[in-house]
C-alpha cells in the first residue's frame, strides 16, 4: 500500500505486511559500500538493458539492446514490477497468462525525494518534521539526516498522486515548493546551498516505479504469484 493513493488501495488487504521487531535502521554511508563487497569476483556488466529474454529447453538466453547476447542455464529476473508492466522486455516464449495476471494485478507507486543541504542546523533534533497540510498536494514530512550522520540535510518526501505531479516541475520548482512548506513550519528556515530531487516515475532506469502495492479488488496471492518460478525463469525482489 505504500505510496500509492488511498482511493487506490485494497481496503481487505492492506495492512497484510509483515512487521520485522527492531527499529529503522539508516545506511549513513549509502549502499556503495555494501554493494561493492557483494560485488567481488563478479562479473558484472553495466549499461546492458536487457531488451529481450528467450527460453529454450537447455537454456535461456539473454538479449541485450546492443545486440550482444548471454547464454546461461536459468535467469533471475530482478527487475522493478514496472519494467515488466511496461513490457520492456520481451519473452519468448511469452509469460504465462497466471504470471501475466500477477504482474497485472500488482499497483505501483512512487515516493520521490527532495534532498536538501543547509549550511548549518535550524531544525529541531528529532528524525522526522510533519505538517498536516490544508491538501493532499503539500510536503508530507521531512527526514533529518543530521541526527544521523551529523550533515545538515534534510530530506521531503513527496508520495503518490503528488510525487507524479511533482515530477513535472523543474528542480528549481521543486525546491521552491518544499521550502515554501518548510518555512510554514520553521520561519526562520534558510535557503539550501545544495539540492538533489528524484524522479523515480519517469526515469526508464527504474521503469516508473518505486513501490508494489496491493489494488483495490486484487488478491494478495497476487503478491506472492509474482515472484513465483517459470521453467528456468526466476523471478525476485518485487517481480
Amino acid at each position: 500500500w505504500f505510496a500509492t493513493d488511498v482511493d487506490n488501495i485494497s481496503l481487505k488487504n492492506w495492512d497484510q505486511e509483515h512487521v520485522l521487531t527492531g527499529g529503522h535502521g539508516l545506511m549513513v554511508h549509502g549502499y556503495d559500500p555494501v554493494i561493492k563487497a557483494l560485488a567481488q569476483d563478479l562479473d558484472i556488466h553495466l549499461n546492458h538493458r536487457v531488451t529481450k529474454i528467450i527460453q529454450r529447453y537447455n537454456k535461456t538466453i539473454v538479449c541485450v539492446e546492443d545486440g550482444t547476447s548471454f547464454v546461461a542455464d536459468a535467469a533471475i529476473i530482478t527487475v522493478p514490477l514496472g519494467v515488466l508492466k511496461a513490457n520492456i522486455i520481451k519473452f519468448e516464449p511469452e509469460l504465462p497468462d497466471w504470471k501475466l495476471s500477477s504482474i497485472s494485478d500488482l499497483g505501483i507507486g512512487i515516493e520521490n525525494k527532495i534532498a536538501l543541504r543547509f549550511n548549518s542546523v535550524f531544525w529541531p533534533n528529532v528524525e522526522v518534521l510533519g505538517r498536516v497540510a490544508p491538501t493532499s498536494n503539500a510536503c508530507g514530512y521531512f527526514l533529518n539526516l543530521h541526527k544521523a550522520t551529523g550533515h545538515p540535510v534534510l530530506v521531503c518526501m513527496v508520495a503518490g498522486r503528488f510525487a507524479y505531479e511533482f515530477e513535472k516541475l523543474s528542480d528549481e520548482e521543486s525546491v521552491y515548493f518544499v521550502m515554501s512548506q518548510l518555512k510554514k513550519m520553521l520561519p526562520g528556515a534558510t535557503e539550501p546551498v545544495q539540492y538533489l530531487v528524484s524522479r523515480w516515475g519517469t526515469d526508464p532506469n527504474f521503469a516508473w516505479v518505486l513501490f508494489p502495492a496491493t489494488l483495490l479488488g486484487s488478491q494478495l496471492t497476487c503478491m506472492k504469484d509474482s515472484v513465483l518460478r517459470w521453467t528456468n525463469l526466476f523471478f525476485a525482489g518485487e517481480a
